[in-house]
């Protein structure tokens, strides 16, 4: 066999095209989909957890072979077992490197488990906010996103996962949904350990806390959910708001070194960024949600001073914007390394933020033109790639291997 290759892009040769395998699991992800919603009745939650475990697992191994092609998946499950100190890993991945290198196809299995993690996020706010049918499609709308194409699907696992875990942060701050405080103090502090990125995600996440601060009561008519987190709750519990941001800022300090090293590497030296944020398939998303939106407004006939006045409006016009100075910053080339790798994580909080808008307006039917772009994505631009892909030549997603995991041959060290 080849030696590994010391530079990017990294390849692995024991990898095929399966468009039909791809297509099945879409199918039975598809499927039982619908049984979800089919079995949205409190007397058959016990059937519709069921179903969502089979879901999650669906995605895990969709996900989980169509990133073994992938650069940063092949690297990952190469070095675990060869040099850890050639890629400056993070805590938490260090402390798990023995496991992923007995698992089957190592980190490619890593980045299922994570795009599961996706889905299950979907299906969580769905349970939180009693929309259990809705659940499903929620999940799907969030694994299949182009606003999440370099985390999912270029094998992004280490900050994806972080991004992940600080979702909780963002309904806290935001008060979007119940949070258990100790749960959120336990993802956050493990976020912490997974990727350079987290302090910038942090505070992203955190932004929504001063905006629910801002302005008056909603004066909207129509009656929020009741499983939206509480506008007062948070005015109540200072000393706890405080104690996170002194705890964030004991993490900042801890990881100073760590971050300003990364972040004179992605301003100063990186050339590469991905330009994902820019393709047409976002463009529509956006538009996608633009139009869900002013349905909303016009069904609802939510005049300017009512959605200034809402919390929920706040978030999502600022998470809008700056997806949108993301893009102009590609476009311009201002520190494009560096802004690009921030449209993922700003993209999934839109995308959350704007479910708890729909949420609070009692729409949720609006966000059907979202879903269809995203699903007519994946259906019919993401899934027939996997018939033109030269497997082996070069890495790519929908890539997967060609060999049962106990025949792989990993390579050795160059």
């Amino acid at each position: 066999m080849l030696p590994f290759p010391s530079n990017a892009p990294y390849r692995i040769d024991q990898v095929g095209a399966a468009p039909l395998l791809l297509a099945l699991l879409t199918a039975a992800i598809l499927v039982t989909a619908t049984l979800m919603s089919s079995l949205a009745r409190p007397a058959r939650l016990s059937l519709w957890a069921a179903a969502g475990a089979v879901l999650l697992g669906e995605v895990t191994v969709l996900f989980g072979l169509a990133s073994w092609g992938t650069s940063d998946v092949t690297k990952l499950s190469h070095y675990f077992a060869v040099n850890l100190r050639a890629l400056q890993l993070e805590p938490f991945w260090i402390q798990i490197a023995p496991l992923i290198v007995w698992l089957p196809y190592r980190m490619a299995l890593v980045h299922g488990l994570v795009s599961a993690g996706y889905a299950a996020l979907g299906l969580g706010l769905a349970r939180r906010w009693q929309a259990l049918a809705w659940g499903p499609w929620w999940a799907l709308l969030m694994v299949f996103s182009p606003f999440l194409y370099n985390f999912l699907q270029s094998g992004v696992s280490r900050q994806a996962l972080v991004t992940l875990l600080l979702v909780p942060l963002l309904l806290w701050a935001g008060q979007l949904a119940p949070v258990g405080r100790g749960v959120m103090a336990l993802l956050t502090l493990w976020a912490a350990t997974v990727h350079g990125g987290f302090v910038l995600t942090a505070l992203l996440a955190l932004v929504p806390r001063g905006l629910v601060s801002l302005g008056r009561a909603d004066p909207s008519p129509v009656a929020a959910s009741p499983s939206l987190g509480s506008a007062g709750r948070g005015s109540r519990r200072p000393l706890l708001l405080a104690l996170v941001l002194l705890g964030l800022a004991g993490l900042l300090a801890l990881v100073a070194p760590m971050l300003w090293s990364k972040l004179h590497h992605y301003t100063m030296k990186e050339s590469f960024f991905n330009s994902y944020a820019l393709s047409p398939q976002v463009v529509r998303l956006q538009l996608a949600l633009g139009l869900g939106t002013g349905m909303v407004c016009w069904v609802r006939r939510l005049g300017w001073r009512q959605l200034l006045a809402c919390r929920y409006t706040r978030q999502l016009a600022f998470f809008g914007v700056l997806f949108a100075l993301i893009q102009q910053c590609l476009r311009q080339d201002w520190l494009p390394s560096f802004t690009s790798r921030f449209a993922d994580p700003v993209g999934l909080f839109l995308l959350i933020v704007y479910l708890a808008w729909l949420e609070r307006y009692r729409s949720r039917w609006a966000v059907l033109p979202a879903l269809a772009v995203t699903l007519d994505f994946w259906l019919l631009e993401r899934l027939p790639d996997a018939l033109t892909l030269r497997c082996g030549q070069d890495d790519a997603f929908l890539c997967v291997p060609d060999r049962w995991p106990w025949q792989v041959r990993w390579q050795s060290p160059p």
